[in-house]
Formats: structure tokens, sequence, C-alpha cells
């Protein structure tokens, strides 16, 4: 089960690191005030990546519909990332992660079906 499953939990982790660098970063942007959404939403899709990493790592029936949900959290946070990726190094590299994550629980998903 690991095994198979090992390109997936590379990316939610890889996603996990690239949220938690941009929320850090913007934090320390000129105008935080304007990147409250992207702080915000940072953090919601570094809480969703580990939760489902976790449960796909043991296994769980429920990690279907928690792939579900880490895959849409990932593409809204790859999209408002993307707003900011063309003057913000740390959007842009998050945006990129948040995209292969929301690939990898989609195919993820039709794996486990």
């Amino acid at each position: 089960m690991h095994a198979q499953n090992q390109s997936l939990l590379d990316a939610l982790n890889a996603c996990i690191a690239s949220c938690e660098h941009c929320a850090t970063a913007c934090l320390g942007e000129q105008d935080v005030k304007m990147m409250a959404r992207c702080i915000s939403i940072d953090r919601d899709c570094a809480d969703i990546c580990a939760i489902t990493a976790r449960f796909v790592a043991r296994g769980s029936e429920h990690a279907q519909h928690v792939m579900r949900e880490c895959a849409e959290i990932c593409g809204i946070c790859a999209t408002e990332c993307e707003k900011h990726g063309a003057h913000m190094q740390h959007c842009k590299e998050c945006a990129e992660a948040c995209r292969r994550c929301e690939q990898a629980c989609r195919q993820g998903m039709s794996m486990a079906a």
C-alpha cells in the first residue's frame, strides 16, 4: 500500500512545505493585508494535505473523500498564488506545488476507485 502511494505522499508533503513557506513569506511582504487571503488559504491547504497524507499512509477507508477535498483546496490555493506569482517567487513555487498535489490527489482517487 505504501509503495504504490509514495508519489502521492511525496506531492502532499511537498505541498505542505510550499504552503507553509509561502504563508511565512507572505507575512514578510510590504502589504501583508493584500496577502491575507493567500496566507489563509496556504494554511488551509497545508492542513488538508497533512491530514490527507495521514489517511493515505494508513490506508484509511476515508482517504478517497479526503483526497477529493484536498484536490479542491489545492486548486483554490494554486489559483490564489498564481495571482501573485508574477512578482513573488514563493507564490509561484507554491502554486506549482499545489497544482502537482491537486493532480496527484485526482490520480490517487482514480486508482482507489
